[in-house]
């Protein structure tokens, strides 16, 4: 039972991920510089308590399902989720405390180049969601 629901939250993660890498970024990166900034700035903090979440839920029932049938294909995706999170610290959030820290009046070429290094980043995390959600699925069938 901890598998279903660990492959709906690694699909909801991934999904999500993927909205945003897909839609939400690349419409973002048309605004101008500085109302491109005040997007991230309103849509960032939303989106990571939400995928934050996810990650850690569907890893954590990824880990109880792999404990409960033995079956290590649970923990390998649980670990593939999981690894949003050292990824996010150490790849993206130094990119994110500079975005968070410039004022969305001094917005201009430097702040369109970190936003489109964060889109690039974050397409990692896309990639972990949906090998993720990929694994769930194919060791549940």
């Amino acid at each position: 039972m901890f598998g279903n629901f660990a492959l709906v939250a690694a699909c909801l993660f991934a999904g999500a991920a993927l909205y945003i890498s897909v839609a939400e970024h690349p419409a973002r990166m048309e605004l101008g510089d500085g109302p491109a900034l005040a997007h991230w700035h309103v849509a960032y903090p939303r989106g990571a308590m939400m995928q934050a979440t996810l990650a850690l839920l569907g890893s954590v029932l990824g880990v109880l399902e792999w404990l409960v049938t033995g079956n290590w294909l649970w923990l390998l995706g649980a670990l593939v989720l999981f690894a949003n999170w050292p990824y996010t610290f150490i790849s993206i959030m130094p990119t994110n405390r500079v975005l968070e820290a410039t004022v969305v009046d001094q917005a201009g070429p430097a702040s369109r180049a970190l936003l489109e290094k964060w889109g690039r980043l974050h397409a990692v995390r896309t990639g972990l969601g949906l090998v993720s959600a990929g694994i769930f699925l194919w060791v549940l069938i």
